[in-house]
């Protein structure tokens, strides 16, 4: 057990993808070191992503994720064209972001989320779905 407060993981898309990560959060949620705080999908996911996920609180608002300020990390599994756009609102709101490929749809977007990471205190991680 971890004796640091767990992560503060907000997730936005709880689609498909959702389930390949679902096993890597519960593997954190065990041991301590995540606590999902929030979800944000659509709202037909609802139910599914609360059970799934253990969280009690759901919104179809990424922003509401964003903003959070129990969330020290987001989670952005949506579909390929908003992975910029809600990257940048992360970063800018000073989180930390883990994103599903590709971290953009364009070469200036992509450059420009690296760059606004190397000033954020957030981190930016794009990754593959995890094994």
């Amino acid at each position: 057990m971890s004796t640091s407060k767990p992560l503060g993981l907000g997730v936005i898309g709880c689609g498909n993808v959702l389930s390949v990560y679902r096993p890597l959060i519960d593997r954190l949620r065990a041991r301590d070191e995540v606590e999902v705080v929030m979800a944000c999908g659509r709202e037909s996911q609802r139910e599914t992503a609360l059970a799934s996920l253990g969280s009690e609180r759901f919104t179809t608002a990424d922003q509401e994720v964003i903003d959070c300020p129990e969330v020290d990390g987001v989670l952005i599994l949506t579909s390929m064209p908003e992975h910029a756009r809600l990257a940048r609102a992360a970063l800018e709101a000073g989180k930390h972001v883990l994103l599903e490929k590709p971290l953009a749809i364009t070469l200036d977007d992509g450059r420009g989320l690296v760059e606004l990471a190397k000033r954020s205190p957030g981190h930016l991680v794009c990754a593959p779905s995890p094994p």
